[in-house]
């Protein structure tokens, strides 16, 4: 009987113990809950670390996010949550390296861009600690912006100029800016507001896919692609330190080998995404219509020195910029 009420006791011993083990992990995502890159990319993938835990950590996302877009990064460093992504674009000011993925003319498959943009930082960026506050889970690209208008397509500089415009904040608002449009440059989930007001006659930056979980595809009539595409969205998904340090050391393995390039391969369902929303704007009547070589030149001229401004930011940084594109370039063209 005494040895029974022993095994009991010490059974009852371990519970307190075996729940101190598990972590749970206040996962902010500024995006609306439906949006794909929650039901179908993000909480995938939480689940999977779940998973790949035991059980061991968990994750919970708050139903509406706990800060504004631009402050996520500032807001995990200070606990309001604790780990969240952030849109490069509202990073400009303290991440420079990152902001390859942005400059115009590269890859469209988020997939490949996310690895490439990867296993760039691990080889050029990394030594040059710009997340030095968080600890960095991952970096990952969206879909490829592209640019619709509430009336014909835009096919040059000419209709550009004076044109009101949303533009994602970033080198796309300051391609359009360049171009001589009047941009108004907002967080992508907080563009329905300026578009649906009639503030814009058009708008650019995310793809057709994010139109329609934006709710802004309802007002547009055309859409104007570019070959290489104006800019690629991307993103740093980050960690609080103490939080980072709080988790098992095993527990932290797992993770870091599923974040990292291992993440980019949840991306993948985005491509089809895209190809089913293009098809779904095109039977409600809206127009896709492919740039001209003559009007990609003109904006390759204008972009020219944002490029070269980036260089500069990396040569500041003690990066070799132009292996670092080449390198991230070259990665991009894999296929995924």
């Amino acid at each position: 009987m005494l040895r029974k009420l022993a095994v009991a006791a010490a059974l009852a011993a371990l519970v307190p113990v075996a729940q101190a083990q598990e972590t749970k992990v206040l996962f902010n995502s500024f995006i609306q809950p439906k949006h794909p890159f929650n039901t179908l990319i993000l909480n995938l993938w939480l689940a999977d670390v779940t998973k790949a835990t035991g059980g061991r950590v968990r994750f919970e996302v708050p139903p509406s996010s706990l800060a504004a877009p631009p402050q996520q990064y500032d807001s995990t460093v200070k606990g309001v949550m604790d780990a969240a992504y952030q849109f490069h674009g509202f990073l400009a000011d303290r991440v420079k390296l990152a902001q390859v993925a942005h400059l115009p003319w590269g890859s469209t498959n988020p997939v490949s861009n996310s690895r490439a943009l990867w296993l760039t930082h691990e080889k050029f960026f990394a030594t040059a600690d710009e997340y030095k506050d968080v600890h960095l889970l991952t970096l990952f690209a969206a879909l490829p912006g592209t640019t619709f208008s509430m009336k014909e397509p835009i096919r040059s500089l000419k209709d550009l100029k004076g044109l009101k415009m949303y533009g994602l904040p970033g080198i796309p608002a300051r391609v359009l800016e360049l171009a001589g449009a009047a941009v108004v440059a907002q967080p992508a989930v907080r563009s329905h507001e300026v578009i649906s007001s009639g503030t814009v006659d058009a708008f650019s930056g995310y793809s057709v896919m994010d139109a329609a979980a934006f709710h802004t595809l309802q007002y547009a009539k055309s859409v104007t692609d570019l070959p290489g595409n104006l800019s690629v969205p991307s993103f740093a998904m980050f960690i609080n330190k103490k939080k980072w340090q709080s988790i098992p050391q095993q527990d932290r393995d797992i993770i870091t080998r599923m974040a990292g390039g291992g993440f980019a391969k949840y991306l993948a369902p985005y491509n089809e995404l895209e190809d089913n929303a293009r098809k779904e704007a095109v039977s409600k009547g809206v127009r896709i219509a492919m740039a001209s070589d003559d009007f990609v030149a003109e904006l390759r001229r204008i972009a020219q020195p944002l490029e070269q401004a980036w260089l500069a930011d990396a040569q500041k940084l003690g990066v070799d910029g132009k292996a670092a594109l080449a390198f991230y370039r070259e990665e991009s063209k894999k296929a995924p």
